[in-house]
C-alpha cells in the first residue's frame, strides 16, 4: 500500500475518526455531559475540511500548480499532474475537493441545527452525531470516487447512515421517512448495480475513466454498452431525486428531524451529483454526449416544471422546500449538459459553476430548514405556512434571515442564488441547449410566487395566537445559540457570495 497516496484521504480518516470518538464518548462519559458530543462532531468537521485545505495546499505547492478539475482533463489542465491514486480507485482532483468541502460544510450545518434534535431522537447523542458525520465521509468517498467498485461503496455508507437518521425520531411520519428512503435507496442502487453489470460484462473494466475508450469491442458490445449506460443514468437521477423519481422526497423531507433534513437536501444532493459529474465528464464525456444529453435535457426540463409547480400548492413549509429542492434538482441538471465539441477547459468550467450553485444552495437551503427547526409552540413543531405569520415582530433577525434566503432560493439578485442560477444557465447556453435554459429562466420566474408566500406571511399577515390568552406562535420560537449562529453565519455567506461570487472558484485557481 502506498502510504502517500493514502495520506490524500486523511480529511475522510479524520471524520471517520471523529465518529469513533463520539460513540465511544457516549459510552463514557455521564448523560449530564454529553452537551459535549455535538462540539466533537463538529471539531471532526472543522478538522476534517482543515485537513481537506492543508492537502489542496500541499499539492499546489509540490506540483507548482493546482490539480485539474477533473482527471479526464489532467493533461490538457495540468500536464503532468496524475490525479488518480491507489490504483486509480480515487481521483484526487478540484473536483474531489469541492465536492468534499461542501460535504463537511453541510455536515457542520447540520450538527449546529440538531442541537434539541436528540430530544425527540430515538437514537442517544453519540449514535446521532456518529451517523452524521459517517454520511458525511461517504459523501467526501463519493467525491474522490473513481470507479464502479469504491463509487457503489461509498454510496452505501453514505445511504445506509441517512436511512437510519431520517427515522431516529419518536413518531409514525419518522418511520414512515425512513421506509420510503430506503425503498428509493433500494430502486437506485439496483439499477446502478445492474448498469454497471452490463458495462462490465461488456469492457471488462471498472475505471470510470477508461470504461468507454474507444475499441473494437465497444462495437461489439454496442447494445450492452447502450443498456448499461440507460441503467447507469436512471439510477443517478433516482439518487439525485430528478423528476419522475422524485415522488417520496417531500414525504422523507417532512417526517425526517429538521437537522437530517437539511443534510439530504444539500450533502446527500451535492454527493449524488458528484456521481452524475464523473460519469458525465469523464465516462461517457462529449464523445458520447449526443447519446444521454438529450436524456438529461428532458429530465432536467421536466423536474424543474414539476418542482415548481407542485411547490405552489404546499401550505407546510417543509414540504415547499422539498418541491423547491426538486426544482433546484432540475436547475443543476442544466449545468451537466455536456457539449459534444466541448473540450477540457470548458468541461472544467461547467464543472466549476455546478459546484458553486451546490456551495450556494446548501447554504441557503441548511439556513431555511435552520428556521423551521426553531419554530415551535410547547415542543411541537410549527411547519404550515400560517405558523410563520408575524414572525418578523417577535423575531425580526430570524425573519430577515428567512426572507433572505427565500430570495436567494427564487434566484434574486445580489444574492448567491442569483449567481448560481445564472452560471448553470449560462453554461447550458454555452453547450447548445439554449431552449432548457429558457425554460428554466422563466419556472425560476414562477417560483417567486410560493417564496414570496413566506415572506408574506412573515411581514404581512397578522400574528396570530393559537389558543386565547397565550402568546402568538411568533415567540415561541425556542432559543438555540448553534442554530442561531448557523442562520447567521448562513444568510451572511448568502450575501457575501451573491456580491463576490468569483470568491469560491478564485481559491481553487
Amino acid at each position: 500500500m502506498n502510504w502517500s497516496e493514502l495520506s490524500e484521504l486523511l480529511p475522510v480518516g479524520v471524520v471517520l475518526a471523529a465518529a469513533l470518538v463520539v460513540v465511544f464518548l457516549d459510552l463514557v462519559i455521564a448523560h449530564k455531559d454529553r452537551y459535549a458530543l455535538p462540539m466533537v462532531a463538529l471539531a471532526g468537521c472543522v478538522l476534517g475540511l482543515g485537513s481537506l485545505i492543508q492537502n489542496y495546499l500541499s499539492l499546489t505547492t509540490y506540483y507548482k500548480q493546482s490539480p485539474p478539475w477533473f482527471s479526464g482533463a489532467a493533461e490538457t489542465a495540468a500536464g503532468a499532474f496524475n490525479p488518480l491514486i491507489l490504483g486509480g480507485h480515487f481521483s484526487i482532483d478540484l473536483f474531489g475537493f469541492a465536492i468534499a468541502g461542501v460535504a463537511l460544510l453541510a455536515g457542520a450545518l447540520s450538527v449546529l441545527s440538531s442541537a434539541h434534535e436528540e430530544d425527540d431522537s430515538a437514537l442517544s447523542s453519540g449514535e446521532y452525531y456518529g451517523l452524521i458525520l459517517l454520511a458525511v465521509a461517504g459523501m467526501m468517498l463519493l467525491g474522490f470516487a473513481h470507479d464502479f467498485l469504491t463509487l457503489l461503496v461509498s454510496l452505501e455508507i453514505m445511504s445506509i447512515s441517512t436511512y437510519i437518521l431520517a427515522g431516529s425520531r419518536r413518531d409514525l411520519k419518522s418511520g414512515e421517512a425512513a421506509l420510503k428512503y430506503l425503498v428509493l435507496g433500494a430502486f437506485s442502487t439496483a439499477f446502478l448495480m445492474m448498469g454497471i453489470a452490463f458495462i462490465y460484462g461488456a469492457t471488462g473494466k471498472l475505471s470510470l475513466s477508461e470504461v468507454l475508450i474507444p475499441s473494437e469491442q465497444l462495437v461489439s458490445s454496442a447494445f450492452l454498452i447502450r443498456g448499461g449506460l440507460a441503467l447507469l443514468l436512471v439510477g443517478v437521477l433516482f439518487k439525485v431525486g430528478a423528476a419522475p423519481f422524485h415522488f417520496w422526497i417531500p414525504d422523507v423531507y417532512e417526517g425526517a428531524p429538521t437537522g437530517v433534513t437539511g443534510l439530504m437536501a444539500t450533502g446527500v444532493k451535492a454527493a449524488a451529483f458528484a456521481v452524475l459529474g464523473r460519469l458525465a465528464f469523464e465516462t461517457f464525456g462529449p464523445r458520447y454526449a449526443h447519446d444521454w444529453a438529450w436524456l438529461f435535457a428532458a429530465a432536467a426540463v421536466l423536474t424543474m416544471a414539476v418542482g415548481n409547480f407542485l411547490a405552489l400548492r404546499q401550505e407546510n413549509v417543509k414540504r415547499m422546500l422539498a418541491y423547491s429542492g426538486i426544482a433546484h434538482t432540475g436547475y443543476l441538471l442544466l449545468g451537466f449538459l455536456v457539449s459534444p465539441n466541448a473540450d477540457g477547459i470548458m468541461l472544467a468550467d461547467q464543472l466549476q459553476n455546478a459546484v458553486f450553485y451546490l456551495l450556494a444552495y446548501a447554504l441557503m437551503t441548511l439556513g431555511a430548514f435552520g428556521v423551521v427547526g426553531l419554530v415551535r409552540e410547547d415542543g411541537r413543531r410549527l411547519e404550515r405556512l400560517e405558523d410563520f405569520a408575524g414572525l418578523s415582530k417577535e423575531h425580526p433577525g430570524l425573519a430577515l434571515c428567512m426572507a433572505m434566503f427565500m430570495f436567494s432560493l427564487a434566484g434574486l439578485p445580489p444574492f448567491a442564488g442569483f449567481f448560481a442560477k445564472f452560471l448553470v444557465f449560462k453554461s447550458a447556453v454555452d453547450a447548445g441547449y439554449v431552449l432548457p435554459a429558457v425554460l428554466g429562466v422563466l419556472t425560476s420566474v414562477a417560483s417567486m410566487a410560493y417564496y414570496l408566500r413566506v415572506v408574506r406571511a412573515m411581514y404581512v399577515d397578522p400574528v396570530r395566537a393559537t389558543k386565547p390568552g397565550e402568546a402568538p406562535a411568533g415567540a415561541r420560537c425556542r432559543y438555540s445559540w448553534t442554530t442561531n449562529l448557523l442562520i447567521y453565519g448562513a444568510g451572511l455567506a448568502t450575501i457575501l457570495l451573491g456580491l463576490f461570487p468569483s470568491g469560491p472558484t478564485f481559491l481553487l485557481r
